[in-house]
C-alpha cells in the first residue's frame, strides 16, 4: 500500500498554503523569456491565435504510468510563511529509509541519490514518472550557470547544492516553461470555499476534478500555482480533445472515460521539455558568429512515416540543371568535373499526367537513368498541376489526393533512382501556385509526402522553396495586374501555424531560396547591410538603396527562416537550398537583382557562400547553385541566362571556374 504524500487539508491549511512565495533562483524556476506570444488562452477552455489560421496547443497523456489509486506518502502540510523572492520548502515527506542510487530496466537509466530520494519521498513513479535521462549537467540560460539535472517523464530535477538540505532538489516549472508563448486570461476573483479555491498569486482558480487531486498528491510543492483556468486540448496520442489546467509545474488532464482515480493524469511534460532540450543541442554547440539557436514553443514533432529525421550530407554541393531534351552527356560531364554530387530537375506535372492515370516517364527516365551513370544523386522539383486537376490554371489541384496519387506513382517508377522530393516550387506566388494560401498548401504537401513515403518510405521529401519578395500582398492590389505575393517569412509561419502545427510531421527538410541579388553573402540586413557606393542614392530615405534595405534579398534570408522552424519545434531537421545564385547584367537596363555584380564576383559569391555555410550554418544539407546551362537554350538577355555559369556557346563563365577550383 503507497503511503499518501499528503492527506486531504482544511479549506483553512490550502488558503495559508497559497502564500507561500514560489522558487525564483534556481534552473528551469523562471519561464523562457524568448518565447514570442502567438495565441491566447481565454478561460472558456477556447485558444485565439493571433494569425488567421487555427492553433490549439496539445496534450500528451500517460502512456506508460498511471496515476496512482492512493496517495504516494503520508504526512500533514505544514503551511509555512515564506518572505517573497526566498526559496519555499517543500512539504515535508515522512522519513524515509536512507536509499542509494537506482537503475530502473524499463528505461535503462540510473537515478543518483540525491534524486531518488526526493523522487521516493515525494510521489515515486506515480508522479515524477520513468526517468528518460541520465543525470547530466546543463547550462541555466537565465543564470548561465551549470546544474545536474535529470529527465523523468513528468518533471526534470534539478540539484542545487547551494541550497540547504530541504531545497537542495528543485522540480522544474515545466507547466511555465512549455506555455511561456501563451498568455493565459486571468480567471474572475472570488471568495475561495471548500471546494472552489481562488489563487490572487497567479489570479486562476481551482476546482473539481484537479482540486482533490492537487490537494491530496503534492499541492504547492509538487505541481505549484495553476497559471491557468481550465480549458479543451487536442491530445498529440489520440486526437481526443480533453479539459486540462497548467499549473507551474504541469498539466492536469481530465479523462472521463477512466474509472477514478485514473480520471485525473498528468501531463508527461517531462518528455516534452526533454524533446526541446535535445533539439536545441541537436547539431552540437553553435560556432562563435553564427545564429544564436532558438528555444522551441513547441516539442518536436517526428515525421508520419518512418519517425526518424532524414537528412542528406552537410552543405553537398548540387545543380540546377535543364536535361529536357539537352545534351544530357555533356552537361552531367560538366557536374562531374565541378565535383558536384547532386542534379534537381523541375518536372512539370501538366506536362506528365494526361489524362489522370496516364505517365510519360519517357524523357524523365532517360534523364534520371543518365544521372545514376555519372553518380549523381538526383532531387526532382514538382510543379504545375495539370488542367484537368486544377480547373484551367496550372497551380494548385483542386483536390490534394491528386497530389497524393501522382507522387506515389512517380516515387514508386523511380524508387532507387531518385534521392529527393520537392512539393512544388516558390508557392507563396500566385504565378506558381494560382492561390496564395498556406493552409491549402499544407494539405497539399502531406498528399504528396504520404504519396512519396507510400512508394519509397526512405526517399526524402522537401517543401518547396520560397520566394523573396520582401511585401504582402496576396491579392495583388498594389496596382493593376500585380501578381500575388506573401512574404517568405508571412507565408512559412502560417503554415507551422495551421491545423495544430500538423505540417511538421509531413515533409522531412524545408526547402529555401536565399537569392544574394547584389549582396555578398556574408552581408545582412540590418545587421551588417550592404551599402555599396555604386547603389542608387535614395533622397527620401537618405540612404543606398538597390535591393539592399530587406533582408529578403540577403543570402543569410535562411536566419530568419530558421528561426521560425526552430521556433515551432522542428531544429532538428535539415535546410536544402534548391536554389542561390548571383547574376550579372550590366547593362544600362538591365536586371535589376545583377545589375552591379561582376562575372568574377558572381563566382566569388557562390564559392564564399558554400564556405560561409560549412561554417555556420551545421543544420544545413545539400545547397543546388542556379543555374548550369539556361544560357544555351534561352535568350541571352533572360533572368535564368544571367545564372548560368556558362556561356550560351557553353564555354565556361569564371563561376565555373571558381567552384571548379575550390578548395573544400
Amino acid at each position: 500500500m503507497r503511503r499518501r504524500l499528503v492527506a486531504t487539508i482544511s479549506l483553512m491549511a490550502a488558503i495559508m498554503l497559497l502564500v507561500t512565495a514560489v522558487p525564483t533562483d534556481g534552473y528551469g524556476q523562471t519561464s523562457s523569456s524568448t518565447a514570442t506570444p502567438t495565441r491566447t488562452a481565454r478561460a472558456t477552455g477556447t485558444l485565439t491565435p493571433q494569425a488567421t489560421t487555427t492553433v490549439t496547443t496539445t496534450a500528451t497523456t500517460s502512456t506508460m504510468t498511471p496515476t496512482p489509486a492512493t496517495p504516494a506518502a503520508t504526512g500533514t502540510v505544514t503551511a509555512t510563511v515564506v518572505p517573497t523572492g526566498t526559496i519555499a520548502p517543500p512539504i515535508e515527506p515522512t522519513p524515509v529509509p536512507e536509499v542509494t542510487e537506482r537503475f530502473f530496466p524499463e528505461t535503462g537509466f540510473t537515478v543518483p541519490a540525491v534524486f531518488m530520494k526526493f523522487w521516493t519521498a515525494y510521489g515515486g513513479l506515480p508522479i515524477f514518472g520513468y526517468p528518460i535521462s541520465e543525470a547530466r549537467a546543463e547550462i541555466n540560460p537565465s543564470d548561465n550557470k551549470e546544474y545536474l539535472v535529470q529527465y523523468f517523464e513528468r518533471n526534470r530535477f534539478e540539484y542545487h547544492p547551494e541550497n540547504d538540505e530541504a531545497n537542495e532538489v528543485l522540480l522544474g516549472l515545466l507547466g511555465a516553461e512549455l506555455t511561456a508563448h501563451i498568455t493565459f486570461e486571468p480567471g474572475q476573483p472570488f471568495e475561495s470555499t471548500a471546494d472552489r479555491v481562488f489563487f490572487p498569486e497567479t489570479q486562476h482558480s481551482l476546482s473539481e476534478p484537479f482540486l482533490s487531486y492537487w490537494r491530496n498528491y503534492g499541492g504547492l510543492a509538487v505541481f505549484g500555482y495553476p497559471i491557468s483556468e481550465p480549458l479543451e486540448e487536442e491530445s498529440f496520442t489520440d486526437g481526443k480533445t480533453y479539459t486540462v489546467q497548467y499549473f507551474q509545474r504541469n498539466r492536469f488532464e481530465h479523462h472521463p472515460e477512466n474509472v477514478a482515480p485514473y480520471d485525473v493524469l498528468l501531463g508527461l511534460l517531462g518528455r516534452d521539455a526533454l524533446d526541446i532540450q535535445e533539439t536545441v543541442t541537436a547539431w552540437g554547440t553553435p560556432t562563435v558568429g553564427s545564429l544564436p539557436v532558438q528555444r522551441p514553443i513547441w516539442p518536436p514533432a517526428k515525421p508520419a512515416i518512418g519517425g526518424e529525421f532524414l537528412q542528406g550530407e552537410h552543405v553537398g554541393d548540387g545543380m540546377n540543371v535543364q536535361l529536357y531534351y539537352q545534351d544530357r552527356e555533356r552537361l552531367l560531364n560538366m557536374v562531374n568535373d565541378l565535383r558536384f554530387g547532386w542534379i534537381t530537375q523541375q518536372v512539370e506535372w501538366k506536362e506528365t499526367e494526361i489524362p489522370k492515370g496516364v505517365y510519360y516517364w519517357e524523357e524523365l527516365d532517360r534523364i534520371v537513368n543518365s544521372a545514376v551513370q555519372h553518380r549523381v544523386k538526383v532531387m526532382l522539383s514538382v510543379v504545375k498541376a495539370p488542367s484537368w486537376a486544377t480547373g484551367g490554371f496550372n497551380g494548385f489541384p483542386k483536390d490534394p489526393i491528386d497530389m497524393y496519387d501522382f507522387m506515389k506513382a512517380m516515387a514508386a517508377h523511380f524508387k532507387g533512382r531518385v534521392q529527393a522530393y520537392m512539393i512544388y516550387n516558390e508557392q507563396n506566388l500566385t504565378g506558381e501556385s494560382g492561390d496564395v494560401n498556406p493552409g491549402r498548401y499544407v494539405e497539399i504537401l502531406k498528399q504528396g509526402y504520404l504519396g512519396v513515403k507510400a512508394s519509397d518510405p526512405t526517399a526524402i521529401v522537401l517543401t518547396g522553396a520560397l520566394a523573396p519578395t520582401g511585401i504582402n500582398d496576396p491579392f495583388g492590389e498594389r496596382g493593376p495586374g500585380e501578381m500575388g505575393v506573401l512574404s517568405d517569412l508571412r507565408y512559412l509561419e502560417e503554415m507551422y501555424k495551421y491545423n495544430n502545427g500538423e505540417v511538421r510531421r509531413y515533409f522531412d527538410v524545408l526547402g529555401t531560396h536565399p537569392y544574394g541579388f547584389n549582396n555578398p553573402p556574408e552581408t545582412k540586413y540590418p545587421d551588417n547591410p550592404n551599402m555599396s557606393p555604386e547603389f542608387p542614392f535614395n533622397t527620401s530615405l537618405g540612404k543606398r538603396d538597390w535591393y539592399n534595405l530587406s533582408n529578403s534579398f540577403y543570402f543569410r534570408r535562411i536566419e530568419d527562416q530558421r528561426n521560425i522552424m526552430e521556433k515551432y519545434g522542428d531544429g532538428r531537421k535539415q535546410m536544402w537550398v534548391t536554389e542561390y545564385g548571383w547574376c550579372s547584367d550590366f547593362r544600362p537596363d538591365g536586371y535589376g537583382e545583377c545589375k552591379f555584380n561582376t562575372r568574377d564576383e558572381q563566382g566569388e559569391y557562390l564559392v564564399r557562400a558554400i564556405d560561409f555555410a560549412k561554417k555556420y550554418y551545421p543544420w544545413m544539407g545539400p545547397m543546388f547553385i542556379w543555374n548550369l546551362n539556361f544560357s544555351t537554350f534561352q535568350e541571352w538577355y533572360t533572368g535564368p541566362s544571367h545564372f548560368s555559369i556558362i556561356n550560351g556557346d557553353w564555354s565556361a563563365r569564371p563561376a565555373y571556374f571558381a567552384l571548379k577550383n575550390r578548395d573544400f
